[in-house]
This record gives structure tokens, C-alpha cells and sequence, in this order.
């Protein structure tokens, strides 16, 4: 675990307040979809790192790519960063999702910003299928169609009030197709009423369903234990740490 020097290629505005990162690293190590980067802003009014999930990454050139929506103080000056800026990351970080060996047709199932996750799990395992679900509150939101389309064999996006794409919640969406996709696996990420949404939803299939959790974090390799969240295995409950044993844990094991 190590501090790397990042140098921002480009930091571009995807929408009104979300934005897309490619930071560039000599010292890059490889990475498994679902993981994390904890960066430390060239502030002194902010010690504390902000995690970001990792969007994309690129072996080849040695770069990381993160997509955030501006929500604080912190993301808005890492907004106003320009390219050739540097800042220090610690990454990867977390254990990510890796696919079993009988997981050969996957569904990527993105809520909001929650999607910025989907990329780099396409990316780290071409030689499976990807099928993409992506769901957002309106148009205006919308990101990362254009990426996920260069990645998977299929891509649906919808959004809550129909002014993109398809209209209606993105999870009843994906359930009305579930029968004539017959995936292995389902990956999730996005806020946690969706979660509690897909339990329900979803209650009636058998297929695994793996979900990103999000929680505010301190130190993000576990030592501070901010990030703790309920997992029941074996019939007993007990807190686990976001940041080290996840951020990807499976449905059925997350107490919401």
C-alpha cells in the first residue's frame, strides 16, 4: 500500500455536475472491476482522501479513469482541477467482483451514478458477456451509454420520468426482460433504496446477485472501521468493512 503520483490527463464535464477524471500513474498496478481509488486533494482545508470508484482504466497507458458527481466541497475542487495537474491516490483498493467460472453472461446493473462502477468490470474480463441496465432520473443525468455500448453485446438504458430512452425504474425494467436474458450473474451498483427495491423484486430468482456498497470512509484500508456494514453468513449477523473486505458483497448476505 503506497501513495502514486497521478497526473491529470483530462478532467471533463460529462453533465451539470458530473464529471469525468483520467489520471495517469508511472506505477500503475492492475485492476479488478468494482475496486476503488482514494485520492488526496492539493488542499489543506481537506485531509481527508475521497474515495471514487474506479469508472475504467487502461493497462496500456497506465491510467485511471473515475466519474463523480460534484456533491461537497471536496468533489467541487477536484472539479476545477486542469490537465497536467498532479494529485496522490492510493489504488486499488477493495476487493472487486470476479467473475466464477460458471458466470459467463453477466448483467451490469447501473442506478445513477451508481453506473460509474460498470465499466471497469466489462474491461477486466472481455471474455465474458456483458449485458448493461442503466437507470437514471432524467436525460439530464444521463453517462456513460457511449462507454458501456463499446463493451458489452447489449446496453438498455431508461429513465424515471421517460425524457431518455425508455420510461420507468430500471430494476422493474430488467425484471420483465430477466426470463429471455437468462443471465448467470447479476452485478449492482446504485443508492440503497435500490438495493432494498431489488431484494424484493428479485426475491423469486436464484440467480446470484452482487452489489457495490457505498459508505463514507476515513482511512479506506480498514483501520479506522467508519465504513462498517451488516452481513448475515451462516445465520449470524456481524460488521464488515466496506473499504477492506468489499466494497463488493453478495445481496443475499447484506442486512438493509
Amino acid at each position: 500500500m503506497k501513495d502514486r503520483v497521478g497526473k491529470i490527463v483530462y478532467n471533463k464535464k460529462l453533465q451539470e455536475g458530473i464529471y469525468k477524471m483520467e489520471l495517469k500513474f508511472d506505477d500503475f498496478e492492475k485492476v479488478i472491476g468494482g475496486q476503488f481509488i482514494h485520492i488526496l486533494l492539493n488542499s489543506k482545508e481537506h485531509i481527508l482522501r475521497r474515495p471514487f470508484c474506479i469508472c475504467d482504466f487502461d493497462e496500456k497507458n497506465k491510467s485511471i479513469i473515475i466519474c463523480y458527481a460534484v456533491v461537497g466541497d471536496g468533489t467541487k475542487e477536484l472539479s476545477k482541477m486542469k490537465a497536467g495537474e498532479e494529485v496522490k491516490a492510493m489504488f486499488p483498493l477493495g476487493n472487486g467482483y470476479i467473475p466464477k467460472e460458471n458466470e459467463n453472461k453477466i448483467v451490469l446493473l447501473g442506478g445513477g451514478m451508481g453506473s460509474a462502477v460498470l465499466p471497469a468490470i466489462a474491461r477486466a474480463f472481455p471474455e465474458k458477456e456483458f449485458i448493461s441496465y442503466l437507470g437514471f432520473a432524467n436525460k439530464d443525468k444521463v453517462v456513460l451509454e457511449e462507454e458501456m455500448n463499446k463493451l458489452c453485446s447489449y446496453v438498455k438504458v431508461s429513465t424515471d420520468d421517460g425524457s431518455y430512452k425508455e420510461s420507468g425504474f430500471i430494476t422493474n425494467i430488467l425484471k420483465q426482460d430477466l426470463e429471455t436474458l437468462n443471465p448467470d450473474a447479476i452485478v449492482v451498483c446504485g443508492p440503497e433504496i435500490m438495493y432494498k427495491v431489488i431484494k424484493k423484486t428479485f426475491a423469486d430468482t436464484n440467480i446470484p446477485i452482487y452489489v457495490s456498497l457505498e459508505q463514507r470512509m476515513g482511512c479506506g484500508i480498514g483501520a479506522c472501521l467508519v465504513c462498517n456494514c451488516k452481513i448475515q453468513r451462516d445465520g449470524k449477523q456481524e460488521y464488515l468493512r466496506v473499504c477492506k473486505d468489499g466494497p463488493v458483497f453478495n445481496l443475499s448476505e447484506v442486512v438493509l
